[in-house]
């Protein structure tokens, strides 16, 4: 919320805080266009079922947090999931995969 207080889109964004999808909020909106994490690689490869279940067909999931060395494996778990790689960038250390699911 700071962040979005910060560039000026204080309430454009709905922020909750929950443990994977186990919210109400996130249950009452899912299907989404788009998911975006930007966590660990361990958390993301477990988060892989449920992003599925929550991402509508063709959706997209852009996944942040990965080191370069560790991307193979998320890439090939989403795979097993439904999901097809569009685009995978590196900054330094880090990677970057957008993804769309399989319709």
């Amino acid at each position: 919320e700071a962040n979005l207080k910060a560039n000026g889109m204080s309430g454009q964004v709905h922020c909750v805080e929950a443990a994977g999808f186990d919210h109400p909020d996130l249950n009452a909106h899912a299907p989404y266009d788009l998911i975006f994490a930007n966590i660990l690689q361990g958390p993301l490869v477990a988060l892989s079922p449920e992003i599925s279940a929550n991402l509508r067909a063709e959706g997209y999931a852009i996944l942040s947090g990965i080191l370069n060395e560790q991307a193979d494996d998320v890439v090939q778990v989403y795979s097993q999931n439904g999901f097809n790689l569009h685009h995978r960038g590196e900054i330094g250390e880090w990677t970057t995969l957008i993804l769309s699911k399989q319709g």
